[in-house]
């Protein structure tokens, strides 16, 4: 069985290196990479264009955080996969690293792709989740705020999209949020891509949502029979956990956390497959020395 890696980056940074140096290990590891468009191309060439494991989309995405964008990429990652034979397809981000080695994963995988099980969770405590989606809102809400005058401005913007920028919302099904971060089946993926074709209207609603990415694909597999095969369905776990990810959103500073070198105990203790996100710092060395 192959395994498909779907990988949304914006610069070639230590963790990628190793992330991608890991997965090539593997025959049966297929990667696909969406550089941002605003990325010089050429250094992620250099580095990882002589693998014939290794695909770059050529139509390329100009990511903008918060925005419709992100779902585009991953939609045309998901659309990219179906031009391969494999079993998992892997949501990554270049800030990722393997928890365990590719014969532990694919062994798992193997014996979960018997059951059809999906690895999508949802957080249903969130209370943002119709927000994001039945409010128009405008382009400068997809930039992260840094000066405390555009903060300000940030907020008013938000506060008026909120209250005079509203969109009928009624035609979708139940909206479920979730990590983004999700392994699906092939199965998965192609009803997705299905679903969509059948429902243009779907896709545009969420033209412009915020931070949607983290609703559009759990609400369509939520509101399907697949809503059965979820990895743990039965057990209240986190949805990232039930993605099978590594991501530490209590320990602060910054949320999620950046994990550094003090990290690694709880990551390899954690049972996931991925962690993120990684300091920038540390080098392909030191991950090489303590993983997988």
């Amino acid at each position: 069985m192959n395994f498909i890696y779907g990988v949304i980056c914006h610069q070639l940074t230590h963790s990628l290196v190793f992330l991608v140096n890991e997965l090539l290990k593997s025959p049966h590891s297929i990667i696909l990479i969406h550089v941002d468009q605003k990325a010089d191309l050429a250094p992620f060439h250099t580095q990882f264009g002589q693998h014939d494991q290794v695909y770059f989309l050529a139509d390329r995405t100009d990511v903008r955080w918060g925005s419709y964008s992100q779902i585009e990429v991953m939609l045309k990652l998901l659309q990219e996969a179906q031009k391969y034979d494999y079993g998992y397809f892997f949501f990554l981000s270049g800030d990722d690293i393997p928890l365990c080695s590719n014969t532990a994963r694919e062994l798992f995988l193997e014996k979960e792709y018997q059951k059809q099980t999906e690895f999508v969770g949802h957080d249903d405590l969130a209370d943002d989740v119709e927000q994001r989606v039945n409010v128009l809102y405008l382009p400068i809400m997809y930039q992260k705020a840094k000066s405390p005058l555009f903060q300000f401005l940030n907020r008013w913007v938000l506060w008026y999209c909120r209250h005079f920028r509203k969109q009928d919302i009624s035609h979708l099904p139940q909206l479920y949020k979730g990590s983004n971060w999700i392994t699906l089946t092939d199965q998965a993926v192609t009803f997705i891509l299905d679903y969509l074709e059948a429902n243009p209207d779907y896709a545009k609603t969420f033209k412009s949502s915020l931070c949607a990415d983290e609703i559009f694909f759990h609400t369509i597999i939520y509101n399907s029979h697949f809503q059965q095969r979820i990895y743990h369905a039965q057990h209240r776990i986190e949805d990232c956990e039930t993605g099978l990810r590594y991501i530490d959103w209590d320990s602060g500073p910054d949320y999620p956390r950046t994990l550094d070198v003090c990290d690694f105990d709880k990551m390899k203790q954690s049972g996931m497959l991925f962690a993120r996100k990684m300091n920038t710092n540390i080098t392909v060395d030191i991950l090489e020395k303590h993983f997988p």
